[in-house]
């Protein structure tokens, strides 16, 4: 492992697909704070390519090579959903930190493995939920629980795009956990819950595509009224079969917070406050793909020696996939392993 005192975080790559080489880009916008160390594959030619283009000092030609790698710090999972939970396990058991694409697992019970095997070895865990650590839905949250606008009645969120691929690709693959709401309705889920926590009631609706995997799903979420706040609800909407404005919205007593695109790099904050006559509008950039901010949250983590964010905290990972597993139950979803 690095020295605690060295200058860089020694990051791992396990898998080479898109979504690794996007945070690999956004590690090199990070030099005085991170090391790309390697890169691990189960193809030993895939590993020397990513290498060669992303510059990493190294590559493995198996994720077990990788996660006994002693100059790697934290892992970056980037493998399917389906392989989130054995390669994660395979890292934690190495003694690595972890760094998980969405959804952490496709199941709860894998979750709470997990995490309770990260809990017992004292290592660093977080699901890579890249908008919870972006400046401006922080900003959001806090202006939120701060009671400024009042109580929150009704959060709207939404995700999805038309995809015209083959029925082989990981997002239509039963065998790869493919489908929309484990796809694309992680981040409305995830977006509701940092605003009301984990719901009551979960009423779901939605279709299937012809392999079996939902392609489309709606829920309302419904949230009972406590000795804090009053009772509330949610509608969350996620599809792979029509372009959405992906806009989530806070509905307050006193106001509201809205975004455009806030999955897709949010530029702009947009809050209204009763009884004004113009709302106020915050701005703010994401350098490269968007993924520095989460990179540097898990390294200050790591530095401070703690073994979860609490901008992406296990105990909202672990409601969110309960969330998602109750949605899914809802639509008639295939069940998943480890349920």
């Amino acid at each position: 492992m690095t020295e605690p005192d060295a200058p860089t975080t020694g990051w791992g790559i396990l898998s080479t697909g898109h979504i690794a080489s996007v945070l690999a880009k956004d590690l090199a916008l990070l030099p005085d704070e991170a090391t790309l160390v390697a890169v691990g594959s189960r193809s030993a030619d895939k590993a020397a390519a990513f290498a060669a283009e992303y510059g990493v000092r190294r590559s493995h030609g198996s994720y077990e090579e990788l996660a006994a790698d002693p100059d790697v710090d934290v892992v970056y999972v980037a493998s399917p959903h389906n392989d989130h939970f054995p390669s994660a396990k395979l890292c934690l058991e190495g003694g690595q930190a972890v760094l998980v694409e969405k959804p952490l697992t496709v199941a709860p019970a894998q979750a709470e493995e997990l995490l309770a095997l990260a809990q017992e070895r004292g290592l660093f865990v977080m699901e890579a939920m890249w908008t919870r650590t972006h400046p401006l839905i922080r900003h959001a949250a806090e202006l939120v629980a701060s009671g400024e606008l009042g109580d929150v009645r009704h959060v709207d969120a939404q995700f999805g795009f038309a995809f015209d691929g083959p029925d082989s690709h990981r997002l239509l693959d039963p065998a790869q956990a493919g489908g929309a709401i484990l796809d694309a309705g992680v981040y409305p889920v995830h977006a509701v819950n940092l605003f009301l926590g984990e719901p009551e009631d979960v009423l779901g609706y939605g279709t299937a595509a012809s392999t079996g995997v939902d392609d489309h799903a709606a829920a309302l979420l419904t949230y009972p009224a406590t000795s804090d706040r009053p009772a509330a609800t949610a509608s969350v909407l996620c599809t792979l079969r029509a372009g959405l404005p992906n806009r989530l919205a806070v509905y307050c007593t006193k106001g509201r917070v809205m975004f455009d695109d806030f999955y897709l790099r949010p530029a702009e904050l947009t809050v209204w406050r009763d009884g004004t006559d113009a709302p106020e509008e915050l701005l703010a950039s994401w350098p490269g793909g968007g993924y520095t901010f989460e990179a540097q949250e898990v390294m200050r983590c790591l530095r401070a020696g703690e073994v979860e964010s609490p901008l992406v905290p296990w105990a909202d990972t672990l409601a969110v996939s309960r969330t998602l597993s109750r949605w899914q139950d809802a639509v008639g979803a295939p069940a998943r392993t480890g349920a």
